[in-house]
């Protein structure tokens, strides 16, 4: 009888700490790493009937900060800063390059939690973003410098998962999104576009939770 008491005790202990990590006042302050490796080979049909044989070995990573309060039970705010790096070497039978870029990103966010158990689950919302970045194309002869402004709104979708009392994870699952990117320098132009993407990198959220 008195397992029994203990057993209901410590299990109502649990689920209130659980409930506390997604209830209004709670706060999350993590980081978000993100790592990204790709290598494309593709052969072309060149005009003369010749074939171009193209190599394209690329590596992107990012590191996020953030911070998030919820201000209803299952329902936060968040806002982060991040810094990411991208470098992409293009290797075929005409052309022998490397893009380096260096990007500054803001992002606000509202997103609802939908959990099983006040443990896992997803989250899901509204979010706006900007990106600053800053890069260079290098030839064997030259080096050219490119600027590009990005802004972009949309949903995103995310997994979450909350292990432990003060710590949560999450996964970035994918977004459908509106972007309008301008650029100058050695890539001058414009462009718009709205798309819907799956998540092909692994980027990985890590939250420590207070506040209740």
């Amino acid at each position: 009888m008195y397992k029994k008491i203990l057993l209901v005790i410590l299990s109502v202990i649990t689920l209130q700490a659980a409930k506390a990590q997604t209830e209004k006042g709670s706060q999350n302050l993590g980081v978000t790493f993100g790592v990204s490796t790709a290598n494309t080979k593709l052969n072309s049909l060149n005009f003369d009937n010749t074939i171009d044989h193209n190599n394209v070995k690329q590596k992107d990573y990012s590191i996020s900060p953030d911070y998030s309060y919820f201000i209803a039970d299952k329902l936060d705010i968040g806002v982060g800063l991040g810094y990411a790096y991208s470098n992409s070497k293009y290797n075929s039978d005409y052309d022998v390059h490397e893009q380096t870029g260096k990007s500054f990103t803001s992002i606000i966010s509202l997103r609802k939690y939908f959990l099983f158990d006040n443990k896992i689950g997803i989250r899901t919302g509204p979010f706006l973003s900007y990106q600053k970045t800053k890069g260079s194309n290098i030839y064997p002869t030259n080096t050219s410098k490119y600027n590009s402004d990005y802004y972009a709104g949309g949903v995103s979708l995310d997994f979450v998962y909350y292990p432990t009392k003060n710590i949560g994870l999450a996964a970035n699952l994918g977004n459908v999104r509106y972007a309008h990117q301008k650029s100058t320098g050695a890539m001058e132009g414009t462009n718009n576009s709205f798309n819907l993407n799956f998540t092909d990198n692994l980027a990985l959220s890590v939250y420590y939770v207070f506040g209740k």
